[in-house]
């Protein structure tokens, strides 16, 4: 298991490796919002605080995504793209 913690509301979350993050933060009930859920739209982007090396790679449509909105910086991620592999820490924005 791993832990997702929303730096937000210091809440925490316990979830199977390799899930997509976007499902813990719905079971939650986190505020971060859902447009396409396909990378293209940036609707839920995060930043991730602790546990960067815990997140799956980066693929390349949300990399063109993060560029287009100035925020490819190695700190923001799209939620709805994201699986976990470890502990996290991460931020609605």
């Amino acid at each position: 298991m791993s832990k997702v913690t929303f730096k937000n509301s210091g809440e925490t979350i316990d979830t199977a490796q390799g899930s997509f993050l976007k499902d813990a933060v719905r079971e939650k009930g986190w505020p971060i919002a859902f447009g396409c859920e396909d990378g293209v739209c940036g609707t839920c982007i995060i930043q991730v605080h602790q546990g960067k090396e815990n997140i799956s790679p980066m693929e390349e449509k949300e990399a063109q995504t993060l560029e287009m909105m100035c925020m490819k910086d190695g700190e923001h991620r799209l939620c709805c793209q994201c699986k976990v592999n470890g502990d996290v820490e991460v931020e609605g924005m």
